[in-house]
């Protein structure tokens, strides 16, 4: 079996091939807007408790969406039993964080009905959202919640919405107290812990941006 440095050299050189598809990474936000109400597919291997927190973090964008006066919403959120192997999701978190691209998408993304897959791992990986416009398909990834800082009570919930933030649109911002917040700056996820289950703000550049990505006239093609 290939170690894990054999396998990331490996995975690096395919995605180095010519004629890969363009790929968006989340750190910067992601430049072209949804054409399509985009639905979501739900992958994991077994009855996973995160499920309802994808449904619930669905519908704290929708929310979100209507009080901006916004056209846009997300779609429908179905489950699907399957998975992405760990190792080519520890690889695509990997390249994501270096934003290396461009790569395409997992075959598991490309064969799976929906736009945005979010993927409920038991890997140990940073969660990361990568996006290919041009095949209307996005990836959200998310760690294990038996590894910290998503065994921690909220975290979760926030992870979740902020990296279906990014799917949408968003980048990061450097103010810990904010839903978006992230790399480069030194908030980390474990800030969103808290008894009292709640998502984290977001900033109002946040929110103007949503409106220039989604305005209230916004309307499927």
């Amino acid at each position: 079996m290939l170690g894990r440095r054999q396998f990331l050299l490996g995975f690096a050189a395919a995605l180095s091939l010519p004629g890969s598809p363009r790929t968006v990474f989340a750190q910067a936000g992601f430049v072209v807007p949804w054409t399509r109400v985009p639905t979501i597919t739900i992958l994991s291997t077994a009855a996973d408790a995160r499920s309802a927190l994808v449904r619930e973090a669905v519908a704290f964008w929708n929310r979100t969406f209507g009080e901006m006066g916004s056209g846009f919403r997300l779609g429908a959120v179905t489950e699907t039993p399957g998975e992405i192997p760990i190792g080519e999701l520890m690889a695509f978190s990997d390249v994501a964080l270096r934003r290396a691209g461009p790569m395409a998408p997992p075959d598991d993304v490309r064969r799976t009905p929906g736009n945005i897959i979010v993927a409920l791992s038991q890997g140990n990986f940073v969660s990361f959202a990568l996006r290919w416009p041009g095949q209307a398909k996005a990836l959200v990834a998310i760690k294990s919640d038996r590894t910290y800082p998503l065994t921690l009570p909220n975290v979760a919930r926030n992870v979740i919405a902020h990296e279906l933030g990014h799917a949408i649109g968003l980048g990061h911002n450097s103010d810990p107290s904010m839903l978006m917040c992230g790399r480069p700056a030194p908030c980390r996820p474990d800030a969103f812990a808290s008894a009292d289950p709640h998502y984290f703000p977001l900033a109002g550049g946040e929110k103007l941006r949503l409106q220039q990505l989604y305005p209230p006239g916004w309307r499927p093609e």
